[in-house]
């Protein structure tokens, strides 16, 4: 994801020429490469063949196909991250929006800070939906390979040999942790991986709330877990 420049590559379906035009700049200036700006679904198909995108931006209320038509195509065809940004805010229209395969359904007025950083979001869990995730019997192991994750995930093995069984989110969490390779994990990305499961979204504390009854779990069981908080950044594996 992100072109050879670094910058995520967007793409805009917005028939308003004054608000497209906003967007374009003001995307741009949050750094991100707006690679083009269309007005129909036509052209948008053409100019996203010729350009493929990370993120596209999409108007619901469109001349020809509708934004929501469009979203469905994408979606079938593409792994590309969709917003819908709309000025059609009933409930009605939010859930043929999201079920038909946007990721991300925004109403206007909006912030471009906001979707800025909702795009940015958006973009972190793509990348970490594409991260391999172990299949049932394989094991991931840390850095230096002295715990281990075993039974597609859901058994933590100490070095001497002593398991932990896991929860899913627990699960989830030390795997995101032994795939960073030593490398801090960031709060907010860990959060991330949990939204699926928490439409109302999932606060940042509830980490530290889940880190610590990890430790607490393992401690009873023997083990001295080695998941380390590092401050200002997040938690690391740090075995």
């Amino acid at each position: 994801m992100a072109g050879a420049d670094g910058l995520l590559c967007i793409g805009l379906l917005e028939d308003d020429a004054d608000f497209r035009e906003e967007l374009a700049l003001g995307l741009g200036g949050y750094g991100f490469r707006v690679a083009f700006a269309c007005d129909n679904a036509a052209a948008f198909y053409r100019r996203l063949q010729e350009q493929p995108c990370d993120i596209v931006i999409l108007d619901a209320h469109l001349p020809g196909e509708d934004g929501f038509s469009v979203a469905t195509r994408l979606r079938a065809l593409s792994p590309v991250g969709i917003v819908m940004l709309t000025g059609r805010s009933a409930l009605e229209d939010r859930v043929r929006g999201l079920e038909g395969g946007a990721d991300v359904y925004m109403t206007k007025p909006v912030d471009l800070l906001e979707l800025s950083s909702v795009i940015r979001s958006l973009a972190r869990r793509m990348r970490l939906a594409k991260a391999p995730r172990p299949a049932d019997g394989e094991t991931r192991a840390s850095a230096d390979s002295s715990w281990s994750l075993q039974d597609g995930g859901w058994i933590l093995v100490a070095p001497d040999g002593a398991s932990l069984h896991l929860s899913a989110q627990e699960r989830t969490f030390l795997i995101a942790l032994m795939d960073a390779a030593g490398s801090a994990v960031s709060r907010q990305v860990l959060a991330e991986l949990f939204l699926p499961d928490s439409p109302g979204g999932f606060e940042l504390r509830r980490i530290d709330v889940l880190v610590s009854r990890l430790r607490a779990k393992a401690q009873s069981a023997g083990l001295k877990l080695p998941v380390l908080s590092v401050r200002g950044q997040g938690y690391v594996f740090a075995a």
